[in-house]
């Protein structure tokens, strides 16, 4: 805009809203949030109608009302914008899975519940993102997002509980590794096929495949 200083490069995912790195020059960091915000609801809208790899930057910053320069201050393609905003929720629901799960007070069952619960949660806000990439197998951004997701999660747990970890054959971080890919795999096939479903799909049917199919020897036993 005429009269402004040039935006400065967005800041690290690390930096929340409230926290200490929000203490620098207020008008420049406001400005630099607002254009973020833009440019993720712009892609959400984007990628509910078309795959993100059939998304150019151009439609992007088109429907952001950010020019090119601006945009690659933020991200090197539409996916990454979308990741970003995908990775923050799934973030969430990630850490209260583990926290649930180290707490030791609730079974296996309610565990898979829980998680199943919150990760449909995710799903139904995003719904046409999903169907869109992932129904057809349109879009293997949005199948690899999913599919690290799940890896880093129960690749998380199983390193802070390693007595879980399946099999005796090979190195620890061979096997955490391993496990958490079958899984990972597994579960985004339960996403994959949920979504197959006519709409209205029914939430109890994800949850009872995801509690009947995901192993409990995942969840660990107090010691």
């Amino acid at each position: 805009m005429p009269g402004q200083s040039p935006e400065q490069p967005l800041p690290p995912p690390s930096d929340t809203p409230g926290t200490a790195a929000d203490d620098g020059p207020a008008p420049l960091d406001a400005r630099v949030r607002r254009t973020r915000d833009r440019l993720r609801e712009a892609v959400l809208r984007l990628a509910s109608e078309r795959p993100v790899e059939e998304i150019a930057v151009a439609d992007l910053v088109r429907e952001a009302h950010v020019n090119r320069t601006t945009f690659y201050k933020h991200a090197t393609s539409p996916a990454v914008i979308l990741e970003q905003v995908l990775y923050e929720e799934l973030d969430h629901v990630r850490a209260v899975w583990i926290t649930d799960t180290l707490a030791g007070t609730l079974s296996a069952h309610e565990i898979w519940e829980r998680a199943s619960q919150a990760l449909l949660d995710h799903l139904e806000r995003h719904d046409a993102l999903y169907t869109v990439g992932l129904v057809g197998h349109r879009s293997a951004a949005l199948h690899h997002l999913l599919v690290e997701h799940f890896t880093v999660s129960v690749a998380t747990l199983l390193e802070r509980d390693p007595e879980a970890v399946p099999g005796q054959d090979g190195p620890l971080a061979w096997r955490v590794d391993a496990s958490s890919r079958f899984l990972a795999h597994g579960e985004a096939g339960i996403v994959e096929a949920w979504l197959s479903l006519p709409a209205p799909r029914e939430r109890h049917l994800f949850v009872s495949a995801a509690t009947a199919l995901l192993p409990s020897w995942l969840i660990p036993h107090p010691h």
